[in-house]
């Protein structure tokens, strides 16, 4: 399974990513992207993302106009 990381502490909140993967990501409270349901490994947050969702996540990556979305 790929893994999916965010950098949250230097997102922009530009929502890219979370209209491109809304089932990965949605805009929090304070206007930042937030992964549903992550898991902190240092300043990213981290969920194991499924390999037919593949597509829509590359597209996340790349759109990111701040590179704080990385996919394994």
């Amino acid at each position: 399974m790929p893994k999916l990381k965010h950098k949250r502490p230097e997102c922009i909140g530009c929502c890219l990513c979370a209209e491109t993967a809304p089932s990965y990501f949605y805009m929090d409270d304070e206007g930042l992207a937030q992964l549903h349901d992550f898991r902190s490994e240092g300043v990213f947050q981290v969920v194991e993302a499924f390999e037919m969702d593949r597509p829509e996540l590359e597209e996340a990556v790349r759109g990111c106009p701040v590179n704080i979305i990385s996919l394994d």
